[in-house]
């Protein structure tokens, strides 16, 4: 479930649409701890992200996730990499889509009696991750109302993400010299499709985050993010935003 919540930090703050490359920097709290930094670089054909852990945590689990999706509009074609390791665990999915059709070459279809099998059908109109939330996150017309979804497939599961409306329970956000003007809340939540443990469906189907939008430079951003997991409060907050 940990491998879950860390994706859904991943896919939540990237945008392809602009033609110029920006760089946004997070900082993760579990506990008033900073066990996670994320850097995460936008551009017109490139996305990816870098997770490193941090402080306390770092020094007792050292980790380090990737995650790119690289366009060819040549060629018409979509690479999709994640990448995660730790010293027990070394995780890679990759998949390639031509003309929006994804190539079954590196994809296990079947993953034994324990997993809900995916089927072709399953794939059909799916999205990577970060193309997924670009268009539901980061078109500028998101407002309170909190209507988008879309169907991923992450290279391991399938599965959708939806917004549904959310109360806002802070006006102002604080972190550390910068202050955020909430405009409004949305939550993000998660439905399993196929890929997955049948046992972990539920806990699954329980994830959320709790993501709160600014407007910043005349764009809708999210800047501050809360959820729980194994019963701890993780917040996110946005450290810096780069640009050329």
């Amino acid at each position: 479930m940990y491998k879950k919540i860390l994706i859904l930090f991943i896919i939540v703050f990237f945008q392809s649409s602009c033609s110029y490359s920006r760089e946004f920097n997070y900082e993760v709290y579990g506990l008033n701890l900073n066990f996670l930094n994320i850097k995460f670089n936008t551009s017109e054909n490139k996305l990816y992200s870098i997770i490193n852990s941090k402080g306390l945590a770092g020094y007792f689990i050292k980790s380090q996730s990737i995650i790119q999706t690289t366009l060819n509009n040549q060629n018409n074609t979509l690479n999709y990499y994640f990448n995660s390791q730790s010293k027990k665990k070394n995780k890679t999915y990759n998949y390639k889509k031509t003309n929006n059709v994804i190539n079954f070459e590196n994809i296990r279809l079947n993953k034994g009696k324990n997993f809900k099998k995916i089927i072709d059908t399953d794939l059909l109109n799916t999205y990577d991750p970060l193309s997924a939330v670009e268009l539901i996150l980061y078109s500028n017309s998101l407002d309170s109302k909190c209507k988008n979804s879309k169907k991923i497939y992450d290279g391991d599961d399938v599965y959708s993400i939806f917004l549904s409306q959310n109360k806002k329970n802070y006006s102002i956000i604080k972190f550390k010299d910068k202050k955020y003007k909430i405009s409004f809340s949305c939550r993000l939540n998660y439905k399993a499709i196929s890929g997955h443990k049948f046992k972990r469906e539920e806990k699954l189907n329980s994830m959320y985050l709790d993501i709160y939008f600014s407007k910043i430079s005349n764009n809708i951003i999210p800047v501050y993010f809360e959820t729980n997991a194994k019963l701890v409060p993780l917040k996110m907050y946005l450290s810096t935003i780069l640009t050329p």
